[in-house]
């Protein structure tokens, strides 16, 4: 009979408010919707663990990184996670070569199934999937250790360990043929993704769009392997020149191309003799690569070693280390993981891991894209102080506002960081108010550390669905409201402030005093979309929450025609006995009066002496977890504003003028004198 969170044991999330820990229920406690016999689900085959697919949730160095650890510290294997020795920030040097992989299309076609609804941002993760997860098997064929998805992009690096002197190049080194030969790897890996992905054909009935193209930049240099992080919650990132290298080479490559930097390409020249490759334009800072058919090397391969790509492969591991591999896992990823397998076992549905990164979810989420221009040039330790504490700043405020970290990453385009507002487990109706106090709390505290940084924010919906194999695999999240909130972080209006698009402020706008900026044109909208800054909290919002906490009567304007059905469907609890029960399903998107109008029912359900038993979700249609939840949300009904019998219980359906999608509130009465509550 309160607003928390629940979750079903099955793992099926159904919402959390904010400052609640989530409740786990059983299914008994429900009519059997055509789910008998789920007791014997496990004698028919026997699920993956969690243990088992954690480990390639996290990066090949990170596993690495963990493993050495403990093994150092003598860990038991009987060892619990409270007893793992802390996690330290730090940045640890070596020579690398960094590819960076990106779609060309992708922004347009975000934002043409955009207009789609929520079923155009499902489409988009199905058609990315395929086309990601073959970008993943041709990196890991050749050895390379995926740092990052971003997006549309995917970062990639090969490193050797130790200082590095980018300077001394020697024909007779070893150390230089073997910095050579990692660059000729890379080249050879992004010249395979351009064979097989240079164009990409995409069947999406009804979009103008038919293919994707990808391009690609190499650079090389020094690299540092970057940890920062607070208690349970780290995060692994690549910095350094061979990083910002990728700003110029990725920029020059046009769609179907591979641009490589002059510093990455002397070291090539030491292994392959350069009159016999096929090269393109170039200029001062980089040259296209186009093809190395008849390439002929200067040296003899080299022979791989015990520790060379091949380790990649041996992904067992000690749970005592995938206690250590969940703290460079974001939660949102970790909960999303443990509740499909559950559900997959709930479900039938053979949880492999084929199966498992199958399973999409659509939220309604508030993006947070922060950009710090001042940390692109890495400069050791200062830059690594400067790192960790953003990284502390951002970690505080989320805590504070239930927000998730998604990453935390250096690319061409500068070190971002990107948050979410209603993720699970942490999902709230007013994310987008979240949203925007945890950057205004960001923004005053980075104005005092960097000179030069900036925050998009935006609210819509985005699919998460897993993509990868079994070696490497990651929760995508994508959806048009996450582009443009980096469109809007890299808009001048933003720097050293907060721009956030026309949702968010419709959202917000009676909490927060705005600026209004106008329109402007952006990366993949064919017409300009309206701007806003926020400038600070209203003062008046905030005395009103604290009364709206506190105010037993609450008068509600408006709504007649739904507060008549919420009344007819007590009155019908009421005159039917112990015997009767009603649902009653209030959908609504965010910012249309939700947490009003569910005061007001608990209102009137109170003073007219019934129970009631509350819960706030996502619309189970809005996923794609199984066939058998499809047909457990068809038996309550799907007629808006109707009353429909089901057995001994009555639906009532309320629906927002707007599009339906969010269940926001799912009551069951019950007289106070019944049996059944």
């Amino acid at each position: 009979m309160s607003g928390n969170g629940h979750t079903f044991s099955g793992g099926q999330s159904i919402g959390k408010t904010q400052g609640t820990a989530p409740l786990t229920l059983s299914l008994s406690g429900f009519p059997n919707f055509g789910l008998e016999n789920l007791d014997g689900i496990q004698n028919h085959y026997q699920p993956v663990r969690f243990e088992q697919i954690a480990p390639n949730f996290v990066s090949k160095h990170v596993r690495t990184f963990c493993d050495d650890d403990s093994a150092k510290a003598g860990l038991a294997s009987d060892l619990s996670p409270p007893d793992l020795p802390p996690l330290k920030p730090l940045a640890r040097e070596g020579f690398g070569v960094v590819v960076m992989a990106d779609v060309s299309g992708y922004s347009k076609l975000t934002s043409m199934l955009a207009e789609r609804g929520p079923m155009g941002a499902e489409l988009l993760s199905k058609t990315m999937k395929g086309y990601l997860d073959q970008i993943i098997q041709t990196v890991l064929t050749h050895g390379g250790d995926i740092v990052k998805f971003a997006g549309d992009a995917v970062i990639v690096y090969w490193k050797i360990e130790g200082p590095c002197d980018g300077t001394n190049i020697s024909p007779n080194d070893p150390v230089s043929i073997a910095r050579g030969e990692l660059v000729v790897k890379a080249c050879y890996c992004c010249l395979d993704m351009l064979k097989k992905l240079g164009r990409y054909k995409i069947n999406i009935p009804g979009c103008e769009i038919e293919d994707l193209q990808i391009h690609l930049g190499i650079g090389s240099g020094q690299l540092y392997d970057v940890h920062v992080g607070m208690t349970d919650r780290w995060e692994h990132f690549i910095a350094g020149e061979a990083v910002n290298q990728l700003n110029h080479v990725l920029n020059a490559a046009k769609p179907g191309e591979l641009a490589i930097s002059h510093q990455a390409f002397k070291w090539f020249s030491l292994v392959i003799d350069i009159e016999t490759i096929t090269l393109g334009a170039y200029n001062k800072k980089y040259i296209l690569l186009n093809g190395l058919e008849k390439a002929q090397r200067k040296i003899p391969p080299s022979t791989p070693t015990e520790n060379d790509d091949l380790a990649l492969w041996e992904i067992a591991s000690a749970d005592l280390n995938v206690c250590l591999y969940q703290k460079f896992m974001n939660e949102s990823a970790l909960y999303k993981l443990q509740a499909d397998i559950n559900q997959s076992r709930l479900f039938r549905i053979e949880s492999g891991l084929n199966e498992l990164l199958s399973l999409y979810e659509l939220r309604q989420v508030t993006t947070v894209f922060i950009r710090i221009g001042s940390l692109q040039n890495w400069n050791g330790k200062t830059s690594l102080a400067d790192a960790q504490q953003a990284m502390a700043i951002a970690q505080t405020a989320l805590k504070k506002y239930e927000g998730s970290l998604r990453q935390f990453h250096v690319d061409d385009k500068g070190a971002v960081m990107l948050l979410f507002f209603g993720l699970p487990p942490l999902a709230h109706e007013n994310d987008a108010i979240m949203g925007l106090k945890t950057g205004l709390e960001i923004c005053q505290q980075y104005s005092f550390l960097f000179s030069e940084f900036s925050i998009g924010i935006t609210t819509g919906v985005i699919s998460i669905g897993g993509v990868g194999n079994s070696v490497r695999t990651e929760y995508a999240l994508m959806g048009d409201s996450i582009n443009m909130a980096a469109r809007l972080m890299f808009l001048d209006a933003a720097s050293e402030s907060i721009l956030c698009d026309e949702r968010t402020y419709n959202l917000t706008e009676r909490a927060f005093v705005f600026d209004s900026l106008g329109e402007v044109k952006v990366k993949g909208k064919d017409h300009p979309i309206s701007i806003f800054r926020p400038k600070e909290i209203r003062q008046e919002a905030e005395e009103s929450n604290r009364r709206f906490a506190h105010d037993d009567q609450l008068e509600m304007i408006g709504r007649s025609k739904e507060k008549s059905t919420v009344i007819d469907a007590i009155s019908s609890v009421k005159s039917g006995g112990s015997e009767a029960a009603s649902i009653v399903v209030i959908e609504t998107e965010g910012g249309q009066g939700l947490s009003t109008f569910v005061k007001w029912s608990k209102q009137e359900i109170k003073k007219r002496k019934c129970l009631a038993w509350y819960v706030n979700t996502v619309y189970p249609h809005m996923t794609t977890a199984s066939t058998a939840s499809r047909r457990f949300i068809s038996t309550l009904g799907s007629v808006v504003i109707s009353l429909c019998p089901f057995p001994t219980i009555r639906h009532a359906f309320l629906a927002s003028p707007r599009s339906p999608g969010m269940l926001g509130a799912f009551s069951c009465l019950c007289p106070t004198d019944s049996a059944h509550c």
